[in-house]
């Protein structure tokens, strides 16, 4: 089924804002864009090393990010697998990744007072 102009539309602004501030957060390691587009009561799903559940918040997932030991080599690839939408939710799955890690993420999302935001993460190392 072929998107509509609206729908086009909006796959393109959810792309962008996750370009703009998710991508370009892990890019700089910087908190400030992750705030722009990671909901207030965001939460990230994750197994940790142990296969057992872990959920973190965002002063967590903040905590593992400094702007000031950025390594400044790695090149960071995004590619988008899928945005599906329907009416104000979405659903993202992407690849984040770099020379050293690499990362399968599942995003939902919900567009709030028009502009999109991150309410949940799932994502699971490549490796």
């Amino acid at each position: 089924m072929k998107a509509d102009s609206s729908s086009a539309n909006e796959i393109a602004s959810i792309k962008k804002a996750i370009m703009n501030f998710y991508h370009e957060g892990h890019v700089v390691a910087d908190p400030d864009l992750y705030e722009k587009i990671l909901h207030p009561e965001w939460k990230f799903f994750m197994f940790d090393e142990n296969n057992n559940l872990k959920i973190v918040d965002k002063t967590e997932y903040y905590s593992w990010y400094d702007p000031n030991t950025v390594d400044s080599s790695l090149k960071w690839i995004t590619e988008f697998h899928y945005v599906d939408i329907f009416k104000n939710n979405a659903q993202v799955k992407l690849t984040i990744k770099n020379q050293r890690f690499g990362y399968l993420d599942y995003f939902n999302l919900m567009k709030i007072d028009k502009r999109w935001w991150i309410v949940h993460k799932l994502s699971q190392p490549l490796e």
